[in-house]
């Protein structure tokens, strides 16, 4: 599979509304939005131009109004819930600006709640997190995820941890 030229996201004249009548308001209007698998794409705007509305509906957690998405060459749309549940959690990954983050957690049990969703046992999970040996698991996702450059400035410990959680989803 060419990953240059391999479409991850592909929405077009995707279109958002909230409200009916003339409270409606429409947020997204037509969108097209390609997003490459393995590369880096960055989705920037002003303060309510409707960046998480677009995610919300890429990712099948807001129905689009109109238009189409597709994931993996896949029409989301065409899922039920449950599919559409099942097909994120397998999928798709979020690292939110806030972290998401649980305080009562140490950072091996954040990064292993993907694999507690997945149906993992928590003994196993927070094992697989932390791994055998003298470099466990979490510390080298933490460890990679600060080498990269996925932040535009210094990686803080938590959006560390909250992409470290991501990369510690079971694999496809």
């Amino acid at each position: 599979m060419d990953t240059t030229t391999t479409a991850a996201v592909r929405a077009r004249e995707l279109h958002k509304d909230f409200g009916e009548g003339p409270m409606r308001i429409e947020v997204l209007r037509g969108v097209d939005f390609d997003a490459l698998l393995g590369q880096l794409t960055f989705l920037v705007g002003p303060s309510g131009c409707g960046k998480t509305t677009l995610i919300s509906v890429i990712a099948g957690l807001l129905d689009s109004s109109g238009g189409e998405v597709r994931l993996f060459d896949q029409n989301i749309e065409r899922f039920s819930a449950t599919e559409r549940i099942l097909f994120r959690r397998k999928n798709l990954g979020f690292v939110y600006q806030q972290y998401n983050l649980l305080p009562a957690l140490t950072a091996a049990e954040n990064a292993a709640v993907p694999l507690l969703a997945a149906g993992v046992r928590r003994r196993a999970a927070v094992a697989a997190t932390r791994g055998s040996g003298s470099r466990p698991r979490a510390r080298a996702a933490f460890d990679s995820v600060r080498r990269t450059n996925r932040c535009a400035r210094p990686c803080d410990r938590r959006k560390r941890h909250g992409i470290a959680r991501r990369k510690r989803r079971p694999s496809r």
